[in-house]
């Protein structure tokens, strides 16, 4: 995902995806984007983390 393709989907669902194992893959929605960074609040978290945008990738049904 590019920091462009985050903008256009505020409030949907991502899922960060981290180069080192899949199964620590994590869902979110995304809350708000920097000039660097996508904002995410994940499941059971209280605040969104800073995430960069290459490690996320749309839920399935996200609007378009």
């Amino acid at each position: 995902m590019t920091l462009d393709e985050a903008r256009e989907h505020v409030g949907d669902g991502v899922v960060y995806k981290p180069a080192y194992g899949a199964d620590q893959a994590e869902d979110g929605t995304i809350v708000r984007v920097s000039s660097r960074y996508v904002f995410v609040l994940y499941v059971g978290d209280r605040t969104a983390k800073a995430t960069h945008p290459s490690m996320l990738q749309l839920l399935a049904g996200a609007s378009a």
